[in-house]
């Protein structure tokens, strides 16, 4: 007979499904931990067998003529889980000296110990709700998540999972175990129809577990009658169970138990039933780790884009320092953040103080170096110290910090703008020139890094900066690693009309050259545009900052 379709269309909506199993998931596991309502249902027992009242539940909104009422007794101090109904009865009692030999205590004793009990059930649930978020997150191989919903989101879906299988194969309970880290032992992340303590149980060795073993394998493994297959143990009393594999044989991840409480043979529908189940299960776990992954990179990635613009606050603005010096520069970081700055400001004494350098690491390492001894700087400066003091007050304060590596390359320049004459300290790979239109000519000394090693000594160099020319001062990143000279071409083509992908030394002072009628801030604007774009795309990439003085005096009258 030809199967006749719906004309009308039908949908699926997986939340409110998901939503739907969850609940049930849920509801199955409350009504059915036998073992763990046996538990507080003896507890009960023996508080009635103590104190003479018998306990039963609480009906929602409903009064019953057994309860007995205590108007002395507040209604924060009755039980909302119980209700006390008297045992005592004494009707019909002919003599007074039987109800001595019965045990009795007061109502608002037994009602003070049944709220105390009813607190211990209460902290025990939550407890056990915390212990299975935990479980299914752990699930995930994640250890912290960003909020409890999530938690409770990933228990709910593998619960429903379980749930609707143990359904849909005749199942009454469900376990979900995963490997360890070690892949020697195997802990039970979610389960259905089994007791929420079972979570807390200590991880099951895989040695000797034949039924997880052949499942890793990937096989699905059928144990018809548990009590006759002693050599492939269970670790839960049923008569039978369904093992699948999480995972595949190459990359295994744990196994799916299905127990029934009679016993019983599976059949190919529900084996593969039961794989299909596996196979969601993976699916659940590695979109909670992605979806993890992707939550952690944006904070991540949040996080830097502050870092990176607190960072550039550092950095100085376009202010004027002085009338007759033009100063100006900037910093490129491979990265949002890094080691390379610059610095420049002018001390109580009214000398121009500039520097500039890069840490020997690169991103947030990098930063944090770079950040220390801006500080320093900035301290010492204020300070009248000159050059080599600051130096070596750097060194010795970055030396003395230790796990990790603290080394910069930096270069520390003073001038007296009334004089043009100032002194240079450089340290690491840091190169200085003044250029002019007879030339250029280098200065400064640089010896070792800043903290590559205590008791370093540095020296400064005396320069005279003169009206019209200008000092450069940048780190060596600017500069390609190439050895090929720049200018093969250049009786043919102008330095700056040239590509910049083997960037020199020598073609980078003849474009300063060529543009020292221009002022610092069209000199070092076109050097940025053009130079980070040489190999910003390389991950080796470095951090570097570039200074450009120039002398200014009588240049524009």
């Amino acid at each position: 007979m030809k199967r006749r379709y719906p004309s009308h269309l039908r949908l699926h909506v997986e939340d409110n499904a998901n939503n739907n199993a969850a609940t049930s998931a849920r509801s199955r596991t409350n009504g059915s931990s036998a073992l763990e309502h046996d538990e507080i249902r003896a507890v009960l027992k023996s508080f009635s067998e103590a104190t003479s009242w018998a306990v039963c539940d609480r009906p929602k909104q409903v009064v019953s003529r057994n309860d007995v009422p205590s108007p002395h007794l507040p209604q924060s101090k009755m039980s909302k889980r119980w209700r006390l109904i008297e045992t005592v009865v004494q009707d019909g009692v002919t003599d007074l000296a039987d109800l001595a030999d019965i045990r009795s205590v007061p109502m608002d004793i037994a009602q003070d110990l049944l709220v105390a009990i009813e607190r211990l059930v209460d902290r025990l649930d939550l407890a056990e709700e915390t212990v299975r978020r935990q479980e299914a997150e752990l699930a995930t191989s994640v250890g912290v998540t960003s909020h409890s919903d999530r938690q409770r989101e990933t228990a709910d879906r593998l619960e429903s999972i379980l749930d609707s299988v143990s359904r849909s194969i005749g199942a009454v309970a469900g376990a979900i175990y995963l490997l360890d880290d070690e892949t020697s032992s195997l802990k039970l992340r979610s389960s259905i129809g089994l007791p929420k303590s079972r979570l807390t149980s200590p991880p099951r060795d895989l040695r000797g577990s034949l039924a997880d073993l052949e499942a890793l394998l990937g096989n699905a493994v059928l144990l018809s009658d548990i009590e006759l297959m002693r050599d492939w143990p269970s670790p839960e009393p049923f008569a039978s169970a369904l093992v699948v594999p999480i995972g595949s044989s190459t990359m295994p991840h744990g196994t799916m138990w299905f127990w029934s409480e009679n016993t019983r043979s599976y059949s190919p529908t529900e084996v593969e039933v039961a794989n299909l189940a596996a196979g969601r299960v993976m699916s659940e776990i590695e979109q909670s780790i992605l979806g993890q992954e992707v939550y952690q990179s944006r904070v991540i990635q949040k996080q830097f884009d502050t870092a990176s613009i607190t960072q550039a606050s550092l950095l100085p603005t376009s202010q004027i320092l002085n009338k007759d010096f033009d100063v100006n520069g900037w910093t490129f970081q491979n990265g949002s953040i890094g080691g390379g700055f610059h610095y420049w400001d002018v001390n109580p004494q009214e000398m121009m103080t500039i520097a500039m350098g890069n840490a020997s690491q690169q991103g947030p390492d990098g930063a944090i170096v770079a950040t220390g001894i801006q500080s320093i700087l900035r301290t010492q400066w204020q300070g009248n110290s000159n050059p080599v003091a600051i130096m070596q007050t750097i060194n010795d304060t970055m030396w003395g910090l230790q796990e990790a590596d603290w080394s910069a390359s930096l270069g520390l320049i003073q001038i007296n703008p009334a004089t043009g004459y100032g002194s240079i300290c450089s340290a690491g790979d840091i190169q200085s020139f003044i250029i002019s239109h007879r030339g250029f000519r280098p200065i400064g000394n640089p010896g070792l890094r800043v903290a590559a090693q205590p008791d370093t000594l540095f020296a400064s160099s005396r320069f005279h900066l003169q009206p019209g020319e200008i000092l450069l001062a940048f780190t060596s990143g600017i500069l390609s690693k190439s050895t090929e000279q720049f200018l093969s071409g250049r009786r043919t083509k102008s330095p700056r009309t040239v590509s910049y992908s083997t960037l020199d030394q020598n073609s980078l002072l003849q474009i300063v050259r060529e543009m020292s009628d221009e002022k610092a801030s069209d000199i070092a604007g076109f050097l940025a545009r053009t130079l980070p774009t040489f190999d910003r795309s390389s991950s080796d990439g470095v951090d570097r900052s570039l200074v450009v003085v120039k002398n200014i005096r009588n240049a524009y009258k």
